[in-house]
């Protein structure tokens, strides 16, 4: 799609956020902050003047997905399970048809809104401030939704959400990933088998897609969700297991790193090398986000952003970024510089 194309689009666009918090916000600024402590109130009317996007809140009330009917879930499991490499770390066929009743409930609201993309509070749903209101997490509705080009993501991100979309529109459908920034959360370092895979930036959410080009489908498992080691996962009683995929991302390809940035008017691109994660680092699959990507990134003014304390950064943009395969940047600065947005790192 032309940029000029792209920018009309995302005037008629509208997104979806599934949550039970008043305050629609484009990242957290910290790992753990509570959605009311986001500080820009005026977020949803920033989006609309600056972008014309719509955005509509849905209260975990009405995803209804203890409703669906059994029969289409177990069918839409059973096709996940005979679609996947394997089924890891104590993952059931009932917890896939609990994840199952989700996407079908999920699907149900984008049509009802008719929403261009969605995302979800799944942290705070599952009880992190509060009282659980799901059993079930949105990894595969991800997987499911970026085989019908609707872009996804957790956590109540609009900003990756703004992204995912603008990036969809650039490569006619093909999916970004979006992620917590991991460098800091261990020594990766004590995980290397052989030596330095070089200046690296680790990007990873326990949900992903599986058409980083479009029309492919990349290999996947079924696992486990991080969710499960946390101490105040209230939703998941002691037989049940929270689901989440593993995909195999395709490498030695570039990629373009991105954000917008709504509220600041801007955008954060720069390009890397995708690498095997699991052939440089030891039980790369199971540790932390159950999806990761290894990025090189070649220019060594860049790295040095991610190669310390992140405090800065996060205060900055927040500890999320989207992912694209491909090299955007050029696509992504003419539109940046269409809409009035502030090119960083390019």
């Amino acid at each position: 799609m032309k940029s000029r194309e792209v920018v009309e689009r995302l005037r008629n666009a509208r997104l979806l956020t599934v949550q039970d918090s008043e305050v629609i916000r484009g990242d957290h600024m910290g790992i753990y902050q509570r959605p009311g402590d986001y500080a820009y109130r005026d977020y949803p009317q920033k989006l609309e003047e600056y972008l014309g996007i719509d955005i509509q809140v849905v209260n975990s009330g009405e995803l209804e997905y203890r409703y669906v009917n059994d029969k289409k879930a177990e069918e839409m499991a059973s096709l996940w399970i005979n679609d996947a490499q394997e089924m890891r770390n104590g993952v059931k066929k009932e917890d896939v048809i609990r994840a199952a009743k989700l996407y079908f409930s999920l699907s149900r609201l984008i049509r009802e809104y008719e929403a261009d993309a969605v995302t979800m509070a799944s942290f705070g749903l599952a009880g992190a401030w509060g009282e659980p209101k799901t059993n079930a997490m949105p990894p595969l509705s991800w997987m499911e939704l970026s085989k019908e080009n609707i872009p996804c993501c957790c956590q109540g991100l609009v900003d990756c959400l703004v992204t995912q979309l603008i990036g969809t529109y650039v490569t006619d459908g093909w999916a970004g990933f979006t992620g917590d920034i991991l460098n800091d959360w261990r020594d990766w370092n004590s995980f290397l088998k052989n030596g330095s895979p070089g200046n690296v930036l680790i990007i990873g959410h326990c949900g992903a897609p599986i058409t980083p080009h479009g029309n492919d489908r990349i290999p996947y498992a079924i696992t486990d969700h991080v969710i499960n080691s946390s101490s105040w996962a209230k939703l998941f009683g002691p037989d049940e297991t929270a689901t989440a995929i593993t995909v195999e991302w395709p490498v030695d390809e570039t990629v373009t790193v991105l954000k917008f940035d709504v509220y600041k008017q801007r955008v954060l691109i720069f390009a890397g090398t995708a690498l095997d994660g699991c052939s440089l680092y030891r039980g790369f699959r199971d540790v932390t986000c159950r999806n990761k990507m290894v990025i090189r990134i070649d220019d060594p003014e860049i790295y040095t952003i991610f190669s310390g304390d992140l405090t800065g950064f996060r205060e900055e943009w927040g500890n999320h970024i989207v992912v694209f395969y491909g090299d955007l940047r050029k696509r992504i600065a003419q539109i940046a510089d269409m809409i009035g947005f502030e090119v960083t790192c390019c």
